[in-house]
């Protein structure tokens, strides 16, 4: 008898992502041996006291941690990847009904909360040092397609991760990405403007 998969799309569920991440995943391994929480007390001061509440900064700085040891190009790509991820969400700490934080404010966070002040980069070097000094990433630059590798094909040593690129390098690609569809946007609205002003 064929089996015929019925629509299961809108059934309600209790779904834990604990149970759905791999024990030996690289970022339980990130999750465990760096602390996040030194963040707030690096930031405090660029906070008000009222007024809306903002995207936690520690959830910023992991979800640009995760697009730099993943290799992730852009912060919409990187919006895009946690969204379908499970093991990103689960670092993160956001639940499968939770909101990502937009692309946009990761990169508004990075230009005008932070920028009179060398603060963030300062934070995300200190956070890829941490992850360096307890051995999940290799310091050094190299030019590879891949962006990871294995330490070793022993069960007993753990996944490492080597990236192509210094952090500030990172940094500086996501500013031009985001320059560069913001000039994309700009265009659009100009020609839409031309248009709408023609009739």
């Amino acid at each position: 008898m064929m089996g015929i998969t019925g629509d299961k799309q809108h059934q309600f569920m209790f779904f834990n992502l604990e149970d759905y991440v791999p024990k030996e995943h690289f970022l339980r391994l990130v999750q465990k041996e760096v602390d996040f929480s030194f963040v707030y007390e690096k930031v405090q001061h660029l906070y008000s006291p009222r007024g809306r509440k903002s995207v936690d900064p520690a959830l910023l700085m992991k979800m640009l941690l995760v697009g730099y040891l993943f290799g992730i190009p852009s912060e919409r790509k990187l919006e895009e990847e946690v969204q379908m991820n499970l093991a990103y969400r689960w670092f993160l700490g956001l639940e499968l009904s939770d909101h990502i934080p937009d692309h946009s404010t990761l990169s508004q966070n990075c230009r005008r909360r932070f920028k009179d002040s060398t603060i963030f980069q300062e934070i995300f070097d200190y956070i890829v040092t941490m992850c360096i000094e307890k051995g999940l990433v290799t310091g050094e630059v190299i030019v590879t397609d891949s962006t990871h590798i294995k330490a070793s094909a022993s069960k007993n040593h753990a996944e490492k991760r080597t990236v192509d690129k210094r952090p500030s390098e990172y940094f500086e690609k996501l500013e031009e990405e985001a320059k560069r569809l913001e000039q994309e946007r700009q265009a659009q609205r100009d020609a839409e403007g031309k248009k709408n002003g023609g009739n």
